[in-house]
């Protein structure tokens, strides 16, 4: 089933375009990726996912319901990019009070509690917001997001200004949500970690969708692939490769290995052992270079956008 749906969605501020005809589909269950620039719309498709901006034309269901109504906005749970905060409220008093708010089924302070073990916020519960550091905010802000169960987590860059122990603890929460259920809709510029744990992308750039699917179809759409490989005699390996069918150029980086471009990595990938034990040479290294990183500046360059 198809929790996000959208169809020819548009907005329009005066004669600015900032989404243009946008077609989503997200199922149930996935963790889904959403790419761009700075200032390519991903923020606005977002609200508008969660009814706090009206399109200028098209449709969203969320769940099967129009966005905006009470049927859709009780199914998400949502973190903007720049979240605001009662400061002089601990951080357990924001989450319990928060949710109350939302009519958190059973006791909002045990809610809260539970929510603030699981983002490592445990410590600093008792602690007035306004003295949160700015990735501390950003976690009760995802906490905030999870504290109803929603069906829908919507999450504008949640790893902003974490460490990486922050980051992967929200990573770790966002893989448990969905081995429950919870689909995710994210956005974030840390596009090697996004890589790791989302099921499908959509690059989207000066409003438009580019491309959108499974994760593996998007980095598959390239047709050749780079290899760092460093061998104990890299000039002559340099040569015997240059003779295999599926090597289509080779290079040198800066620390002298070599950067083999190949159109037929599994062809490669049988090639290269075999080239190596035949000339007896030793094998230092192999690193394949690509993924949603080089996907992304290949797809939509590397300038941002006005």
């Amino acid at each position: 089933m198809a929790v996000i749906e959208t169809r020819g969605l548009t907005k329009e501020y005066g004669d600015v375009t900032a989404v243009t005809d946008v077609d989503l589909t997200v199922e149930d269950g996935d963790i889904h990726g959403f790419v761009g620039h700075n200032g390519a719309g991903k923020t606005t498709t977002m609200q508008m996912l969660t009814g706090l901006v009206t399109p200028t034309r098209g449709e969203v269901y969320i769940g099967g319901d129009p966005a905006g109504t009470r049927a859709a906005t009780e199914r998400i749970g949502y973190a903007p990019q720049d979240p605001t905060f009662y400061e002089s409220m601990s951080g357990r008093d924001y989450l319990a009070y928060m949710g109350k708010l939302s009519a958190v089924d059973g006791s909002a302070r045990d809610r809260a509690d539970e929510l603030l073990a699981r983002l490592d916020l445990t410590e600093a519960a008792d602690q007035a917001v306004g003295g949160y550091s700015g990735g501390m905010l950003r976690r009760l802000a995802v906490g905030q997001a999870m504290l109803g169960d929603p069906e829908l987590l919507i999450l504008d860059e949640p790893t902003a200004a974490l460490d990486p122990e922050g980051r992967a603890m929200i990573i770790d929460a966002l893989e448990t949500l969905t081995d429950e259920g919870t689909t995710v809709f994210v956005s974030s510029h840390v596009l090697t970690e996004l890589e790791q744990f989302i099921d499908t992308v959509t690059f989207l750039k000066q409003g438009q969708v580019v491309t959108s699917g499974p994760l593996e179809e998007v980095l598959s759409s390239t047709a050749a692939e780079r290899y760092i490989v460093d061998a104990s005699d890299n000039d002559r390996l340099a040569a015997l490769l240059a003779e295999q069918e599926s090597v289509s150029g080779i290079d040198r980086d800066d620390e002298g290995a070599l950067a083999v471009t190949t159109d037929d990595s599994e062809a490669f990938a049988v090639e290269l052992p075999r080239v190596l034990s035949d000339a007896n040479l030793g094998l230092y290294s192999v690193d394949r270079e690509g993924g949603l990183e080089e996907r992304f500046l290949d797809i939509l360059g590397d300038e941002g956008e006005e």
